[in-house]
């Protein structure tokens, strides 16, 4: 039996439409709607240049444990931080930042972010090591919450930020139980150790030049990531680079390094070898962690950020494969093309 040409295009037209109508997923969808929270978020990045401050924060990482830190904050200078695992406050190991790094902020580029990926909306009121706070909740398409964060309503300081998964569990958060923003706070003595990132960032132009030469840096290796800084820093066996990749709340790490995994490839995808997760000799103390290699080059992912976030980034790095909604578009004209051809 044959069909009219003209109902197997009607239904093919209706077979591309089908997709549009399906319910919003959190993983695949940016989040519609309006934003009424992005101002004071903005707010909140100018607060870390104009607010000085000094207090306890307790850091808490799914599956790893809590971290206290004291926190002094002097604006215009800088940040000293003195931590240690389960160390009363007063008592940890020093670390000095001379400046506080981009990544640690709430910039412009991840705002930008922010806003692409997730509905940012007030979600009420409440109080947070003793002051009042103005609640913000970052959703995905689905409604579900990706990121909440308490905000001071009185400096814009945010008193504690959370990042969920799509479960709705915790995965990083990271709370003031001490705060005094009275005055400038007196610069802290003694030198500890120095925090020392990668000097080499890398140039529009550099990134360029290196994807010239065979290296896979995407722009955007999923909808919600987006390449926000680069590095690159000369090894013993070899070039290193350092991408990191934001969904506006989440930074994702990403190393690169030419090279080959030990062992068969199991696959992760066309050419790619099989996702390592979990912990390594090189990596270790990471909260979460993926390492593969594809093309001639190994990665790892690495960051406090929900698991999905670092399978987005092993996936986007691996060899490219169609789109799902090409794919799923595809599949169903395949089931569609057997039906009216028997």
């Amino acid at each position: 039996m044959r069909v009219p040409f003209v109902l197997l295009s009607l239904a093919l037209a209706l077979l591309v439409l089908l997709p549009s109508s399906v319910a919003a997923d959190a993983e695949e969808v940016p989040a519609p709607g309006a934003d009424d929270g992005m101002e004071l978020l903005r707010r909140t990045a100018d607060s870390v240049g104009e607010v000085s401050f000094e207090g306890v924060q307790v850091v808490t990482v799914r599956g790893i444990g809590t971290l206290t830190v004291d926190v002094v904050h002097r604006a215009g200078e800088g940040t000293h931080y003195r931590y240690t695992a389960g160390a009363p406050p007063g008592r940890g190991q020093e670390v000095m930042v001379g400046q506080t790094p981009p990544l640690m902020k709430s910039d412009e580029l991840l705002l930008d972010q922010l806003g692409r990926t997730y509905r940012v909306t007030r979600a009420g009121e409440g109080r947070m090591c003793g002051r009042q706070a103005t609640v913000l909740d970052a959703l995905r398409a689905d409604g579900t919450v990706a990121g909440r964060i308490w905000v001071d309503e009185a400096t814009g300081l945010p008193l504690r930020r959370e990042i969920r998964d799509i479960s709705g569990r915790i995965v990083h958060a990271v709370e003031f139980v001490q705060v005094s923003l009275d005055g400038a706070p007196a610069r802290p003595k003694g030198s500890g150790a120095r925090a020392r990132p990668w000097s080499d960032e890398l140039s529009p132009g550099e990134l360029a030049q290196l994807r010239a030469d065979g290296w896979h840096i995407p722009e955007r290796p999923a909808w919600n990531l987006r390449l926000i800084r680069a590095w690159a820093k000369d090894t013993e066996s070899g070039r290193a680079v350092h991408l990191a990749y934001s969904d506006g709340l989440s930074v994702v790490s990403v190393f690169a390094q030419r090279g080959r995994l030990p062992g068969e490839s199991e696959g992760t995808g066309s050419g790619a070898a099989k996702v390592v997760t979990g912990d390594s000799t090189a990596m270790s103390g990471a909260p979460q962690q993926r390492m593969w290699d594809s093309g001639g080059f190994v990665y790892t992912a690495m960051g406090q950020a929900p698991a999905n976030l670092l399978d987005a980034a092993a996936e986007g790095f691996s060899a490219p494969e169609p789109p799902k909604f090409w794919a799923r578009v595809l599949r169903g004209f395949g089931y569609l093309s057997a039906a009216v051809t028997d």
